[in-house]
């Protein structure tokens, strides 16, 4: 009777693909692309003649690549501490690996690290649940699902719904009672060990005696000094003025490409996450003969656009470096030309 009705109290907008999105052409709505490079390749199917919609991710060389709600679709929790999470998924190869994020929301807005899980579909469709208790400072919940490294993988449905507080907890045997010691006379009447049903409390008077010497002197950084070990067992190393001196390691990489073709419509590249890092930039070389117009654009949702700086031309065989100057979670770069021509477009980026 249970399995019938999960469906029912899924709390989760649109977490079965049944709704297409108005802005974002053959895509579900409430949902984004992350991850992923220009080789990954999302397909959603929604054809009522071959079944129940599917979305299908095709990831070749990235580390991961899936699907994120979008902010206006994070889950409320309300006053429900307790959750389940169902997904049903199925992998296009054997060893697959799926992985689930959870990005617990304050009411705030202040999204706290997510909690990570991973799963290992099978070449049938098959569920996955996953259960959480959550504190009393979130608010929403924001879900995002995919696949670890290369592979096919195809997501069905996502729904979620509250749990009563006593599926969250293990079953306890119930434990014999034992009659309670009343009265010792002597302790010489304890022959073997006995186990007691509560504490017996025993008033022995204790004198202590000590000298403590200890110093309330002002500390001084030139008289007074403390040593921190790491795991090396190396001493932190300081300066004569007593500041730590830190050896900074080398820069992360990260680097997409993107072959497009430009013509009289205004188009878009895929839309990347970039709140991880600490700076990034566009690079477009036009490969064909006539001239482009490109421009950066951010989002704070990945629905609502705006674009950033100027609109630059790029001639045929020029390369040209764009650097948004302002921050904000999505990016993407918009495009046109007065023919068609093929541009190449890199997004690098350190963190």
């Amino acid at each position: 009777m249970e399995k019938n009705l999960l469906g029912l109290f899924s709390k989760l907008y649109n977490g079965n693909f049944q709704i297409i999105s108005r802005t974002q052409s053959d895509f579900p709505d409430a949902w984004l692309q992350i991850g992923g490079n220009y080789q990954t390749d999302w397909k959603f199917k929604n054809r009522p003649l071959e079944g129940k919609p599917v979305l299908e991710i095709k990831n070749s060389t990235a580390p991961r690549a899936g699907i994120i709600q979008t902010s206006e679709a994070s889950l409320d929790i309300l006053k429900d501490a307790d959750w389940q999470i169902l997904m049903v998924l199925k992998s296009g190869m054997p060893e697959l690996q799926a992985y689930l994020r959870i990005y617990p929301v304050r009411s705030n807005g202040e999204v706290l690290k997510p909690w990570e899980f991973s799963f290992r579909p099978g070449l049938r469709q098959e569920q996955f649940k996953q259960a959480i208790s959550v504190g009393s400072e979130i608010r929403f919940l924001r879900l995002e699902t995919g696949v670890l490294g290369p592979g096919d993988l195809y997501i069905y449905k996502l729904m979620a719904y509250p749990l009563a507080p006593i599926r969250m907890k293990r079953r306890v045997k119930k434990v014999k009672m034992i009659e309670p010691i009343n009265h010792i006379q002597t302790i010489g009447e304890i022959i073997k060990p006995i186990q007691l049903a509560m504490p017996i409390p025993l008033k022995i008077p204790v004198t202590v005696q000590a000298n403590v010497n200890a110093d309330i002197r002002n500390l001084t950084p030139t008289r007074d000094k403390v040593q921190i070990f790491g795991s090396s067992q190396a001493p932190l190393a300081t300066s004569i003025c007593g500041r730590a001196q830190v050896e900074i390691s080398g820069h992360g990489f990260q680097e997409s490409l993107e072959d497009v073709t430009a013509d009289q419509t205004m188009s878009s590249t895929t839309t990347r996450d970039v709140s991880a890092l600490s700076r990034f930039s566009f690079a477009v070389y036009n490969f064909g003969t006539e001239s482009a117009h490109v421009q950066a654009e951010l989002s704070p949702d990945g629905v609502h656009w705006a674009g950033e700086g100027n609109q630059l031309e790029v001639s045929p065989g020029k390369l040209v470096i764009i650097i948004p100057e302002k921050f904000l979670r999505y990016t993407r770069l918009s495009y046109k030309a007065e023919g068609l021509t093929t541009l190449r477009i890199w997004v690098q980026a350190q963190n």
